[in-house]
């Protein structure tokens, strides 16, 4: 709430900024304590960020048919998923505005279908004269069988109208129950419904235990793409972020890195362990003798070998009589 006043204070030409200006320092000093009194009573331990989606879930939701063509349910939601994953587009305004026309079909010198879609304005691409345009042009390609991405959306082209198969917005009201080949109606559908895809996805698919919401599929495109070891010039080239420090919110931190860090911190920690072992008795040197004076050991023969900042020192003892008659030899 502070920083939209601030910008709105900005817009006017204000000749002072409540964010930074030292006058203002209370003002800071007052929110500081609050969030410190909120985290003591155990606010904000749970991140309200949106989760991307596991191999598992998503495996989940094309086993239940949640993703697949089997109801006009299904396929305009495997629709939004796949547009999300092969050209990461963002926000439920930007689906909301999409039109049939922004797609089109092509073929590779191999002569493997694609498709390619020119997005409209969004918050980080305006137009105007200065239009940025991506740097690559994401391609969705045909991969055969019952979920390949072109097959689906020429199957979502079949049950539309026969007039908007080719032209009018993307995202159409859908019938619960169609009697006919036709699954959708001539409406456009709302925003709300749109921007409660991935809710009712997880819903249906029984996904518990985490937030998912549309964002999600965007989030999950970035792990996807991260996992593969993919470059993150590469990964912005699918998402259309401007830059790649945008992509650090994106990141939650790929579970195999932290299986590897836990394997080797506990195999750091087995070595320690076993650093301490038992050797033959060897020669006491004349400082290691005083340093053996303060440890008070059994009739046995042992070492201890100690590793001093690039130096290792071995101390040996060689008690052979109970304590307070301590025998030492070197």
């Amino acid at each position: 709430m502070l920083a939209s006043l601030d910008q709105h204070l900005r817009e006017k030409n204000a000749a002072f900024s409540i964010a930074k200006d030292i006058e203002f320092s209370n003002r800071r000093k007052v929110l500081e304590g609050k969030v410190r009194l909120l985290c003591q009573e155990g606010f904000g331990k749970r991140p309200n960020a949106a989760k991307a989606l596991t191999s598992q879930d998503k495996e989940l939701l094309w086993s239940k048919g949640v993703l697949g063509s089997h109801s006009p349910q299904s396929l305009i939601q495997t629709m939004w998923f796949l547009l999300t994953q092969h050209f990461g587009l963002r926000g439920c305004q930007e689906y909301h505005d999409m039109y049939i026309e922004d797609f089109a079909f092509s073929t590779d010198d191999n002569g493997i279908e694609f498709m390619t879609y020119e997005e409209n304005p969004t918050k980080t691409r305006q137009g105007g004269l200065r239009k940025k345009r991506r740097v690559v042009q994401p391609k969705m390609f045909a991969t055969g069988g019952q979920r390949c991405p072109v097959k689906l959306f020429k199957t979502f082209l079949e049950r539309r109208p026969e007039e908007m198969r080719n032209s009018g917005p993307f995202y159409l009201a859908l019938y619960e129950r169609p009697k006919t080949q036709v699954w959708y109606k001539h409406q456009r559908m709302g925003v709300n419904s749109i921007n409660s895809f991935m809710k009712n996805m997880a819903s249906q698919a029984d996904i518990q235990g985490k937030k998912l919401t549309n964002h999600s599929a965007r989030k999950t495109l970035v792990k996807k793409l991260k996992a593969a070891n993919q470059p993150r010039s590469v990964i912005i080239g699918v998402t259309g972020h401007t830059n790649e420090r945008s992509l650090a919110d994106y990141e939650e931190g790929d579970e195999k890195e932290q299986r590897l860090i836990s394997s080797i911190i506990s195999a750091e920690c087995a070595t320690a362990q076993s650093s301490r072992v038992r050797q033959p008795l060897e020669r006491l040197d004349a400082v290691n003798t005083a340093v053996a004076n303060t440890f008070l050991m059994n009739d046995e023969r042992s070492a201890t070998v100690n590793h001093f900042h690039g130096c290792q020192v071995t101390i040996n003892y060689n008690i052979t009589s109970k304590l307070g008659n301590a025998d030492q030899q070197q």
